[in-house]
């Protein structure tokens, strides 16, 4: 048998900080005068609601007609 080496070591991996709320993160593109990605935001709100989870089914359908 050969040398053996060091043992390897397993690295930890930490957990990323929490993400702000998607509420959060309108208010603070409003607040530096990010319109635009502030408008954005509400439209990635409204597809994770229940009424933007419909419109995209319905979407999907449409689409799949074509």
């Amino acid at each position: 048998m050969g040398k053996r080496g060091p043992p390897i070591q397993v690295m930890r991996v930490q957990k990323p900080p929490p993400l702000p709320s998607i509420d959060e993160l309108i208010a603070e593109a409003r607040e530096l005068g990010w319109d635009d990605l502030a408008d954005s935001f509400e439209k990635l709100r409204y597809l994770e609601s229940s009424k933007g989870q419909r419109a995209l089914e319905r979407r999907e359908k449409r689409l799949s007609r074509i």
